[in-house]
């Protein structure tokens, strides 16, 4: 295996990238994009002192199973990214700049393989959480690729994802007072409303709508933007192949949410299949009982290497194929 430290160049950034090759011949390319928040190339968190390397132990096991991996940062503090000119960045930290961001990586990906030599049979899109409904747009808007893998994706905007955790995350005490001030931030930014000083002050803390009422102006109008895409609605008009892979143990984005894609897809006659661990979590890896969810999302070690077996076997038989209907399930417990 043999892991090449690249430059994924954007309007305003240089961004940490890197291909990872397997030892012998390459059985497909997979371009994993990676979910919410800033990332580095690794897919640690840096900011917030979280370091699960998800998306480097994906492409190493993918790697391993003759499937070469391109993985990029997410753009923001601690990931790594380089501005190199303002006015231009200031579009690629748009929403739709994460979709034009995608694309450049795609591209990369193959401009690096055909200089090595090296033509993949087939070529897919990974993402991963938010990530899911960027390759899901992509998609959606005819992108040439052999097929989609959705890994813990949501089906709702990303507001109403904030929502459903709050229940998870808060004390019970106090949830009823904290969703309501929540829910009153969120329509205020969906109408594209200043936020006033009275509401901030109800919404004060470091979390939830304390986080949100706090955030400048670009980050709202990126994260309006998310909220108003409908993950369900994209991947159900893509006609091609979609592997959705998710962890029942999952706190982030939990199993209904890759319940309803597939339920969406099966419904327009899509070839879909359903990949189902039932003890992974939202990093795909298994997470001692009582561990909090904040621990959980940055939990080390390497991700279960039965998800890399399901994508490489999902490529190896599925992908570039327009046939058939019907979902396979597997259920497949972690040892």
């Amino acid at each position: 295996m043999q892991t090449i430290p690249l430059t994924l160049s954007i309007p305003g950034f240089d961004v940490p990238a890197a291909l990872t090759l397997p030892e012998g011949d390459v059985l497909g390319a997979v371009l994993l994009v990676p979910g919410s928040l800033f990332s580095d190339v690794d897919g640690n968190y840096p900011t917030w002192q979280s370091f699960p390397r998800t998306y480097a132990h994906l492409a190493e096991g993918l790697a391993q199973r003759g499937l070469a991996a391109l993985r990029f940062a997410k753009l923001g503090p601690g990931s790594g990214s380089v501005q190199t000119d303002a006015t231009l960045g200031a579009e690629s930290r748009t929403w739709a700049g994460r979709m034009r961001t995608a694309r450049a990586a795609l591209a990369l990906m193959r401009v690096e393989l055909a200089s090595r030599g090296i033509t993949a049979p087939k070529v897919v899109l990974a993402g991963h959480s938010e990530g899911s409904v960027v390759v899901s747009v992509l998609a959606r808007e005819g992108i040439d690729v052999d097929g989609v893998v959705l890994l813990s994706g949501p089906s709702v905007g990303i507001f109403d994802i904030m929502l459903e955790q709050m229940g998870a995350m808060t004390p019970p005490d106090q949830l009823e007072q904290q969703r309501q001030v929540l829910e009153q931030v969120i329509d205020v930014i969906r109408r594209g409303e200043p936020i006033s000083d009275a509401l901030k002050q109800r919404a004060a803390g470091p979390t939830g709508a304390g986080a949100l009422v706090n955030f400048p102006p670009e980050a709202l109008a990126y994260m309006r933007d998310v909220d108003a895409t409908d993950p369900v609605a994209e991947i159900a008009r893509y006609e091609g192949p979609v592997l959705i892979v998710q962890g029942g143990a999952d706190a982030n984005v939990p199993t209904h949410h890759a319940e309803r894609l597939r339920d969406a897809r099966v419904a327009a006659g899509r070839p879909t299949q359903y990949a189902f661990f039932p003890d992974l979590h939202h990093m795909y890896k298994v997470v001692p009982a009582g561990t909090p969810p904040v621990e959980a999302f940055g939990y080390p070690g390497p991700t279960h290497p039965r998800v890399d077996a399901v994508i490489a076997e999902w490529i190896a038989r599925e992908a570039g194929s327009e046939e058939g209907t019907s979902v396979k399930r597997w259920v497949l417990r972690s040892p």
